[in-house]
């Protein structure tokens, strides 16, 4: 198996764990998801909308760009958007990703703090949203949701897939 290989079906799971989500989050009443609970970001919002600044950061490094000129503007009471906008992320996410070779997988970049193989990166950023979306699952779990939570375990992402 090859890098380019890991990487493009982990990017095809990224996506599809990201729209499970999105398209779970928009069954709920939107209250829930301004509602303060306690943790790492204050609201199932503020989590998405980290997801999306942290995607479009480490898209940027990836392709060596200027980070310095990324919008991390708060949008207030705009879930659909935020919504859209993860989406419309890891889906870019996952056609960059698709186009690396095999060298530029391998290729070092840099974060600003530290040079890493471009391939650690992206299992990075994908790891990352990993472990947004289990926050998300238990914040909503506090608010009180119970019912139609998804499972977006990359096993069930694999066993879809067949």
């Amino acid at each position: 198996m090859t890098l380019k290989k890991i990487i493009s079906g982990y990017s095809r799971y990224n996506y599809w764990a990201n729209e499970k989500m999105t398209r779970w989050l928009k069954s709920l009443n939107s209250d829930i998801l301004y509602k303060e609970t306690p943790s790492s970001f204050s609201s199932i919002d503020l989590t998405l909308q980290h997801m999306n600044h942290a995607q479009n950061f480490w898209l940027t490094v990836l392709a060596e760009g200027d980070v310095t000129k990324l919008d991390e503007t708060i949008k207030f009471k705009a879930i659909d958007i935020v919504m859209t906008d993860l989406l419309a992320g890891a889906q870019q996410m996952l056609d960059t990703f698709e186009r690396y070779t095999e060298e530029e997988l391998l290729k070092q970049v840099s974060n600003g703090a530290t040079t890493e193989g471009r391939y650690d990166f992206i299992l990075h950023a994908i790891n990352h949203n990993s472990y947004h979306r289990g926050q998300i699952v238990t914040m909503s779990r506090c608010l009180g949701v119970v019912n139609n939570i998804p499972n977006m375990d990359y096993d069930t992402f694999l066993w879809a897939e067949h």
